[in-house]
């Protein structure tokens, strides 16, 4: 999505750009207003709808369409119409930016010497605190430089800052993570979730380096330093934590089967000029993958150290992300019965980003393929989602100017893949919502359970080709999350296999929760695919457990 200033410069845009010249020699007047992008200089009329926007080209008048937060077929537009235009434009902007003072200017410049009739600020004057503040924000902070003296003031004030957060908190949850940068540099991280003023704030506790051999009784260490330091200790509620190597594979690479070919750089021949926004950063996952094995069995050591700590006051929740990933894993390995209708459109997503005729073909009928990302699966089953929705006549058609007829989509690979988007949609759509930063996620683990068991159980027997994956996902789902499905009173109809979330799931945290969630409330039981007797019991078990927790309290 276009962010703030994307949509402030869009408004903008549309003001200064209704006087913007419709011809060459205009565009090179000197006293011409010139925009910093290629959207702003060249186009006009800027249209916004929820999944993408238009604008008209101040040129030659034509309007273009794109995605939301890209600006790909815009750029392109400009760049293959108006080339002279745009040359005169980008050679204006070079001028300006090597125009701008730099940072350098500033600092280097000898022989300025003082007036010995100005004085200094003394130390508490308002305007030397002003430069102070300037100093650190657009020095220390934009430009990296560093100073000794105030960057521990400012740590210790944010540290008080946090202190204070914690004593105000009651009850207090955590959130333990390890962090591996793009330079394979381990890091261990607290972060500390609570509601305050009927407000939720989550804050970072402690993001520590990890020099060494970073084993469990370190980071054990570590953990009791910060709660003590914070004085948590008799105000945690819950501690989220989960399998440390099944967390690295669940997200690692994570590739829908027939996608493989999507992330091969095979160095097509249009793909020089894409006329993307986007760039791919897959040298990360290949860094990654050297320090993986080792990371693993230290891992797995360190969350065992912890599942006991959170066991012993049964403090410790899985995380519902992770489990979900899990279940996608899962169902994955058993999709392979429609792996070659994945591969056409893996190759058709390519072909999309690397190839100009076929963007510019599918900008004519108002269609775009986002791009795919190796590690997000969803992304992956979005870029399908697309590709579907393109009329596939049109698409076969194109495919076919193309000399692509390869790539055709048959009735049969529609309905493959028609059934299998159907089948994750519930999932993908949970996994997005669980990524909010600003408000607790853990009401919508048991609504969204539910909802995906009770649709897998509905698409088992509707699917004709994709039977094999909907029952691993299933099967899958049951032995993740079986202690929550459990605890709503279903019963299952295949033979369960408990992983070691099962039992974690059967929290009664997890129907309290989405009960005191004003969207969800009961309605989640009430509007589910349980039988009606069921849906009062269970309706009637969440109102007692809501009513002890409050005598308790």
């Amino acid at each position: 999505m276009m962010d703030n200033s994307d949509s402030s410069s869009s408004s903008s845009s549309t003001t200064s750009l209704s006087a913007t010249p419709k011809s060459k020699n205009e565009l090179s007047s000197k006293n011409e207003y010139f925009a910093k992008t290629v959207r702003d200089q060249f186009f006009r009329d800027i249209i916004k709808n929820e999944k993408n926007w238009s604008a008209k080209c101040a040129i030659c008048e034509e309007t273009v369409l794109d995605n939301i937060g890209v600006t790909s077929n815009v750029n392109r537009h400009v760049k293959r119409n108006h080339q002279t235009a745009y040359n005169e434009w980008f050679q204006k902007l070079k001028q300006s930016e090597q125009q701008q003072p730099k940072l350098l200017d500033f600092i280097s410049k000898k022989g300025r010497v003082s007036s010995p009739s100005k004085q200094l600020y003394p130390p508490g004057h308002q305007r030397q605190q002003q430069l102070h503040d300037a100093i650190v924000q657009n020095l220390i902070i934009e430009a990296g430089l560093p100073l000794s003296t105030t960057i521990p003031c400012l740590y210790r004030k944010m540290n008080d800052m946090l202190k204070q957060f914690c004593a105000t908190a009651e009850y207090i949850s955590l959130t333990l993570d390890i962090w591996t940068d793009r330079r394979t540099r381990s890091f261990f991280s607290i972060t500390g979730h609570a509601i305050i003023n009927m407000e939720f704030k989550s804050y970072v506790l402690c993001f520590l380096p990890l020099y060494g051999s970073h084993n469990s009784e370190k980071l054990l260490e570590y953990y009791d330093l910060t709660i003590n330091e914070f004085q948590i200790q008799n105000k945690l509620c819950r501690i989220v934590t989960d399998n440390a190597s099944n967390n690295i594979k669940a997200f690692e690479n994570l590739i829908i089967p027939g996608f493989e070919s999507y992330f091969d750089d095979d160095n097509a021949p249009d793909s020089n000029d894409s006329g993307s926004d986007q760039s791919g950063d897959d040298s990360y996952d290949n860094a990654m993958t050297d320090v993986m094995s080792s990371m693993n069995k230290t891992l797995n050591v360190i969350e065992d150290r912890f599942d006991t700590l959170a066991s012993k006051n049964g403090l410790r929740l899985p995380c519902f992300a992770h489990t979900l990933q899990l279940v996608v894993q899962d169902g994955l390995k058993e999709a392979t019965c429609i792996k070659q209708a994945i591969v056409k459109v893996s190759k058709i997503a390519k072909l999309a980003h690397s190839s100009i005729s076929f963007a510019e073909k599918l900008e004519t009928i108002g269609a775009s393929v986002p791009k795919a990302n190796k590690t997000r699966w969803n992304s992956q089953l979005y870029t399908v989602q697309k590709i579907l929705e393109i009329p596939s006549v049109q698409l076969n058609s194109m495919l076919t100017e193309l000399k692509r007829k390869d790539l055709c989509l048959g009735l049969r690979d529609l309905s493959m893949l028609n059934e299998f988007v159907s089948l994750l949609t519930l999932i993908g759509e949970a996994t997005t919502a669980t990524q909010a930063e600003h408000s607790p996620s853990i009401s919508l683990v048991g609504p969204s359970i539910v909802s995906i068991y009770y649709d897998l159980i509905n698409e088992r027997n509707n699917v004709t080709y994709t039977t094999t994956f909907c029952n691993a996902l299933l099967s899958s789902l049951i032995a993740r999350f079986g202690g929550l499905l459990k605890s709503l009173n279903i019963e299952f109809d295949m033979p369960v296999q408990k992983k070691g979330t099962y039992d974690l799931y059967e929290d009664p945290i997890f129907l309290v929760s989405s009960f005191l969630d004003g969207k969800f409330k009961l309605k989640w039981i009430t509007e589910s695919g349980l039988p009606e007797e069921e849906k009062v019991d269970v309706c009637t078990k969440i109102k007692n457990l809501v009513f002890d927790h409050c005598v308790l309290l």
